[in-house]
């Protein structure tokens, strides 16, 4: 957490409210999570407008008029903020990039397990290639071929852990794959050499429709994630399973929600209709 959706939110709130701006100053509060030194951080960006706002998997990457380029992951509580002029920085508030139109773009991370990169934007590149992220799952070149033969390549592990690595799935975290295998009725630890056509047919239909649902949503508020305007995502309101340990299936099946471990994740699902 952040998955897709969030990321995405933040992407497009970004886009929209930062491209054609130029970053007139870098305040550097803390540099424990930055690839270079603030200095380095600070010449990088000073005056210039940033061109683009992109995302791949869970990444978050601002490209600039100067060639350079800001990556930032978010990992599992950070966040990205378009505040006004006079807003105090929070807490835990690493990086503040101060625009021409008066806003500030906050990068702050209270865990700090997220990080912030800079790169020649050629470089950032091939930082991406390198990490093997897996097809985008709301590409239209994401097929239920391409999903499928990347699943069955580990026949043996369980599905939802399958669903979970990047290298085979961008951006689908641990909330949505549990929403996903409950729209498709699969159970979580089943092996994913034990799905059948119509199973895998299933599970791909409900990837592509949680992530795109909960986009509509401004992503889910689950734990501690806000879009970059500081709202929660209002999608945690739609969720079937995650999060509702003990509560009855919304299928009226009889069954509770139930939780165990999974590859050390907390998984939920329907005991009833998750077979």
């Amino acid at each position: 957490m952040p998955e897709l959706p969030e990321v995405e939110t933040i992407r497009r709130q970004l886009e929209a409210s930062v491209v054609g701006k130029t970053i007139k100053a870098t305040e550097v509060l803390s540099s424990k999570r930055l690839n270079v030194s603030a200095e380095v951080l600070q010449k990088g960006t000073l005056g210039a407008k940033i061109v683009a706002v992109r995302r791949r998997a869970k990444l978050l990457m601002i490209d600039l008029s100067n060639n350079n380029s800001i990556a930032i992951h978010l990992k599992m509580t950070g966040r990205v903020l378009v505040m006004g002029k006079k807003a105090p920085p929070f807490k835990h508030t690493f990086v503040i990039f101060k625009l021409s139109n008066g806003d500030q773009i906050m990068w702050e991370d209270y865990r700090r397990f997220g990080y912030l990169k800079i790169f020649k934007t050629p470089e950032l590149e091939d930082y991406v290639a390198k990490q093997k992220y897996g097809p985008e799952p709301l590409l239209p070149s994401f097929g239920l071929p391409i999903m499928s033969a990347c699943l069955l390549k580990k026949p043996r592990t369980k599905i939802k852990q399958l669903l979970m690595d990047q290298n085979c799935i961008a951006g689908v975290g641990n909330i949505y794959a549990a929403e996903a295998l409950f729209l498709a009725r699969v159970d979580p630890a089943r092996p994913a050499g034990r799905l059948n056509k119509k199973e895998l047919s299933d599970l791909w239909k409900a990837i592509r429709s949680t992530m795109s649902e909960s986009i509509k949503h401004r992503g889910t508020s689950a734990d501690s994630y806000v879009d970059a305007k500081g709202e929660p995502g209002t999608y945690e309101k739609k969720l079937k399973v995650y999060g509702r340990e003990g509560e009855p299936c919304l299928r009226k099946d009889g069954g509770r929600i139930k939780k165990i471990k999974l590859a050390g994740r907390g998984t939920f699902f329907c005991p009833v209709c998750q077979k």
